[in-house]
């Protein structure tokens, strides 16, 4: 994932319908991909970590977005 600022709109500046499109595809990814994610939680990889780290900084923006969503528990004592 992408660190840092660059030139290119926010969140907020998408429309609500927009905000609720990102919202629910987001929510979707993390849903089809808790699994997968989670039976990695043992690899320490690099590339098993990043998308971890990657799938935590997720599920920390859906929590700020509203969306009563639960980490696995396998990813839950690596937070």
């Amino acid at each position: 994932m992408r660190h840092g600022t660059d030139d290119r709109p926010g969140i907020d500046e998408l429309s609500a319908s927009e905000q609720a499109a990102v919202r629910s595809a987001a929510v979707w990814y993390f849903k089809r991909h808790a699994r997968i994610i989670a039976d990695e939680a043992d690899d320490e990889s690099a590339h098993a970590v990043a998308r971890r780290d990657d799938f935590v900084e997720l599920h920390a923006a859906l929590r700020k977005l509203g969306v009563p969503i639960a980490l696995p528990d396998e990813l839950t004592a690596r937070v």
